[in-house]
């Protein structure tokens, strides 16, 4: 038993490297001796991230795996691994995202470009600043129709609802 707990306490401090990975280990077993493994924490290396980030800007694995430092042989027959590899994909991916909420304009940025468009008599058509004050009217709300309607009860009504309700109604 004091042998088990001797490993246990080992196992919970020891870090494996394992492909650039770092793998973090909690629990041994003292009939199997197997490890249960609690935290895999992959850290890419600066010519990867330089190749992630080249990838986003063209969508060319080989020309970014130039870029990033690899070989030319590297780069012509192997860029199909780091495409593989997890941890690029995920950085690749929140990349890809942040470029894509970068280049959203905002309601505010759409109305000052529309403002701007139909500012500038010289450089744009009339059409095309009419349909610009279009857009800006329908963005701000301008051509909504505000109706306020009151409902008075009147005898008639009164009248109606009790012959519906059966009342008054002659069988």
């Amino acid at each position: 038993m004091q042998k088990y707990a001797m490993l246990k306490i080992a196992a919970v401090q020891i870090s494996i490297i394992f492909h650039s990975c770092f793998i973090g280990i909690t629990e041994a077993s003292e009939k199997s001796g197997a490890f249960v493994v609690s935290e895999r924490r992959c850290i890419m290396n600066e010519r990867q991230k330089k190749f992630a980030e080249y990838y986003v800007q063209s969508g060319n694995g080989a020309e970014s795996a130039r870029k990033a430092g690899y070989s030319q042989s590297y780069a012509a027959h192997r860029t199909d691994e780091l495409l593989r590899n997890v941890e690029i994909q995920q950085y690749i991916k929140e990349l890809s995202e942040k470029l894509q909420d970068s280049r959203i304009l905002t309601a505010k940025e759409r109305q000052a470009i529309l403002s701007d468009m139909i500012r500038d008599a010289s450089h744009v058509e009339p059409s095309d600043r009419i349909r610009a004050i279009d857009t800006l009217n329908k963005m701000t709300g301008e051509y909504t129709l505000k109706v306020s309607a009151e409902i008075q009860p009147s005898e008639k009504f009164a009248d109606i609802l009790a012959q519906i309700g059966g009342e008054g109604l002659a069988e």
